[in-house]
């Protein structure tokens, strides 16, 4: 059986109340269960509609010449991800309109992956997914057929080619000129590497790409300026044949002459991938795809809890991150991060305040030691980061590495271990502390 769009069979029952067209009563309950809420009458289906595609789910559309429009939905970024039907495919999915009216989906991209953290309950930890990858920590580009073009286009998850955003606002050129600059690197490795010419076959088929460049994607580095397409690796993910069944990276690469793909890793219970990953400083995430039969897999997302403070050392400098690091035990592997000995050398100097603070902080129990510290750090960064109130609780908790670590986190924010003013800084803090004793 076909996979059906959600996102499609919903704007088709909208379109059809639109128009005053008779729809029977069980689409209206099927369009009400892609978008969260079961539901039978028209007028409830229609306030759902509008609040998820005012609230949570944005629409970016461009003209395309004689009447049509394609339009690309995306989750809004603001909004927390709640899971249903048509929010697990508002990662890409774009669908085209001739005026008013939804003619085709042209891409269906990879459901949402769903997090995954200790005791979660979206899936049993003793689950053991079909397949599980290490996360590329790169940009989703999705290759499909663009018929109104005649050619192979990309889009990502939040644009067509023709859009950008410049100061927060989204920009649209003309249909079929490529503005974006993730797409233009990702069109130009294809061009290189004749990928179109190995996808001409594959025409209605949707190809599922993640673009990695020299700084990882977390980290949210600005659009790439003149950017060499050298320093960019384009990984296929996942592809979804005209029917809709999705094919891993290992099952499609050979049939379009890909070699990158994702780092395969071994399936075994989600338990001890979290085991496994929770820690790392190299890799993001694992993708664990789970077996649910004929529909898509379900995808979870077990990430590491301290990937991105590596990445904001290794590449920001960033001198909280090195403190979040070493209050972790991990001094010594965060150093390995950054190649200049004067910065490693300053990462010591963070972990020697942090170590040193703790048994400050031991030996203090006063309200009017706590009050002189709040006061004493709002002198010297210009605002007070914590209340007295809650010094005082931490410390009758005897939670005392949890206080350093908060009060050097918040005392070194936006703080680099690459400023010339640096030492100086932590000196100050350190003094700071040790007027307390």
């Amino acid at each position: 059986m076909k996979f059906i769009n959600p996102i499609f069979f919903v704007e088709k029952v909208y379109r059809s109340i639109e128009k005053r067209e008779t729809i029977d009563e069980e689409s209206i309950r099927k369009a009400g269960e892609l978008l969260g809420t079961p539901l039978k009458r028209v007028e409830v289906f229609v306030e759902r509609y509008r609040d998820v595609f005012t609230r949570f789910i944005e629409k970016r559309c461009s003209d395309a010449g004689n009447e049509y429009k394609v339009c690309i939905y995306s989750w809004n970024r603001r909004r927390t991800f709640k899971s249903f039907p048509v929010s697990n495919y508002a990662t890409g999915t774009i669908i085209l309109f001739e005026g008013e009216d939804p003619v085709e989906t042209l891409v269906t991209p990879l459901p949402k992956a769903l997090d995954y953290f200790e005791e979660s309950e979206i899936v049993d930890p003793d689950t053991v997914p079909v397949r599980v990858t290490a996360r590329v920590d790169g940009w989703q580009v999705n290759a499909y057929f663009d018929k109104i073009l005649g050619r192979w286009i990309f889009s990502t998850r939040y644009v067509l080619h023709n859009m950008y955003f410049s100061l927060g606002k989204l920009v649209v050129g003309r249909y079929g000129e490529i503005l974006n600059p993730i797409i233009s690197v990702a069109d130009s490795i294809a061009q290189e590497k004749r990928l179109y010419d190995s996808l001409d076959r594959f025409r209605g088929w949707v190809f599922i790409f993640s673009l990695e460049g020299p700084e990882p994607a977390i980290i949210s580095p600005p659009y790439p300026v003149a950017p060499d397409p050298t320093q960019y690796r384009l990984y296929l993910v996942a592809a979804r044949d005209p029917s809709g069944k999705l094919y891993s990276g290992e099952e499609i690469n050979k049939e379009i002459s890909w070699n990158l793909i994702p780092r395969m890793i071994e399936p075994k219970k989600i338990s001890e991938l979290y085991r496994e990953i929770k820690d790392s400083l190299n890799t993001r995430s694992y993708i664990a795809w789970i077996n649910r039969g004929s529909e898509d897999p379900m995808l979870v997302e077990i990430s590491s809890r301290l990937y991105y403070e590596a990445m904001m050392l290794k590449h920001m400098y960033d001198a909280k991150s090195a403190l979040i690091l070493c209050s972790e035990g991990l001094c010594d592997k965060s150093k390995e991060l950054v190649g200049v000995d004067l910065y490693k050398e300053r990462i010591d100097l963070i972990n020697s305040l942090y170590q040193e603070v703790i048994q400050i902080l031991e030996k203090i129990s006063s309200e009017d030691q706590s009050k002189k510290l709040v006061d004493s750090l709002k002198d010297l960064l210009g605002k007070k980061i914590i209340e007295h109130g809650e010094v005082m609780n931490e410390l009758r908790s005897r939670n005392h590495k949890r206080l350093a670590k908060k009060i050097l986190s918040l005392s070194l924010e936006n703080k680099s271990i690459a400023s010339q003013d640096i030492n100086d800084f932590i000196e100050s803090l350190r003094s700071i502390f040790r007027s307390l004793v």
